[in-house]
């Protein structure tokens, strides 16, 4: 029987390898738009050294921004990733389809762009529901909408990728009047229009997706080319994936109740198509009705196609809410280890959380991070 709980934490592998903020130092393709609650590149880029080796396929099925994708491409490592959330998924694929230089990248925007221009005149903005065009000048709105069909047409997905992350922000390089980064609520109230009426004015696109493509690149890595990637959209309790044909998984599942992962995207899940994003978010496995059932089956799907002596890897939070201590990593080590009887015990690894790298949803809710290593038996 495995022990979860008194097991010894890691002697080769200590939090303080990924403490600190990772932004001025890792590849600036992590940076192309913002997702809450995304992996510290570090520790992804720890977790895939430890428990991997070059050569290897390493799956992340809860991908999120595409984090641990890209830090395993950039370590030599074949990356498979997946994630049922649209917003996810786009994002994941700009990272790791991103053209081979800046000057490419920059000639497909030009092309893009010009092409935007010349038919936004043509779009109606009275099928645009009102709390969209709330944060955009409406000739803004119509670029971007013009240009988002274009890039969704022909799948450029790293053009949609920067574009999406510079739809909303307080800055004026982004598309949106004076917003929140993250999630998108306007502030209005502290940058009244009267008071900022430039904050209010039209934004044209191209010079700042232009100027999104160039920060894209500024301290970027292009991965070997032969590295294989693959993006997956679907339920992670059913990967399109052949039985043991990964060896080493690393991923940050849903937090227990956490993180409202479609609310937090709903503006930048309606320009990929997504009308309702409370349609989404049931489909999570965050939900407190299922998690422990969601979750095993996650396990079980996992360990269908993770090779025996692979090894798993989860960045789970310890989550307090409503005055209950909810220990994850006990909860899923005693579900994988004893119930399912499908992997052992390798280590855990504890990392507490500083206020100032807690994200909206997790200020009162998620204190630390703890990294269950599970092993296929």
């Amino acid at each position: 029987m495995s022990h979860c709980s008194d097991g010894p934490t890691s002697q080769g592998l200590q939090s303080d390898l990924w403490e600190g903020s990772s932004l001025g130092t890792e590849d600036s393709f992590h940076q192309i738009a913002p997702y809450v609650g995304k992996m510290k590149t570090s520790m992804a880029s720890a977790l895939i050294e430890r428990y991997s080796q070059p050569g290897d396929v390493v799956l992340d099925p809860f991908a999120g921004c595409g984090v641990v994708p890209l830090e395993a491409l950039l370590h030599g490592r074949h990356a498979v990733a997946n994630d049922l959330n649209p917003y996810a998924y786009t994002v994941t694929r700009a990272k790791l389809a991103g053209p081979p230089s800046l000057d490419e990248a920059t000639r497909r925007a030009e092309a893009y762009l010009t092409a935007a221009e010349s038919q936004a005149n043509l779009i109606s903005l009275d099928d645009v529901p009102a709390w969209v065009r709330r944060f955009f000048h409406p000739d803004t709105l119509r670029e971007a909408l013009t240009l988002t069909a274009l890039l969704r047409a022909r799948e450029e997905w790293f053009l949609l990728g920067c574009l999406l992350g510079i739809l909303h922000h307080v800055r004026p390089g982004f598309l949106s009047y004076p917003a929140s980064h993250l999630t998108p609520y306007l502030r209005e109230a502290k940058y009244p229009r009267h008071d900022y009426p430039e904050m209010y004015a039209y934004r044209d696109v191209r010079s700042r997706l232009l100027a999104k493509v160039r920060r894209a690149y500024r301290r970027h890595t292009h991965p070997a080319a032969h590295l294989r990637r693959a993006v997956l959209v679907c339920d992670a309790r059913s990967l399109d994936l052949p039985d043991a044909s990964i060896d080493a998984v690393v991923s940050s599942p849903p937090y227990f109740d956490a993180l409202d992962y479609g609310r937090d995207n709903r503006l930048r899940l309606w320009f990929l198509g997504v009308p309702n994003y409370k349609l989404l978010d049931p489909m999570m496995i965050a939900s407190p009705g299922r998690y422990v059932e969601d979750m095993g089956a996650a396990l079980r799907e996992i360990a269908r196609v993770l090779k025996p002596g692979g090894c798993c890897a989860l960045v789970l939070g310890e989550v307090r809410r409503d005055g209950r201590h909810h220990r994850t990593p006990e909860l899923l080590c005693h579900l994988a280890t004893n119930e399912l009887g499908l992997f052992s015990y390798v280590e855990t690894i504890h990392d507490e959380i500083p206020d100032i790298r807690r994200s909206r949803r997790r200020t009162h809710t998620t204190k630390a991070d703890d990294v269950l290593v599970l092993r296929r038996v």
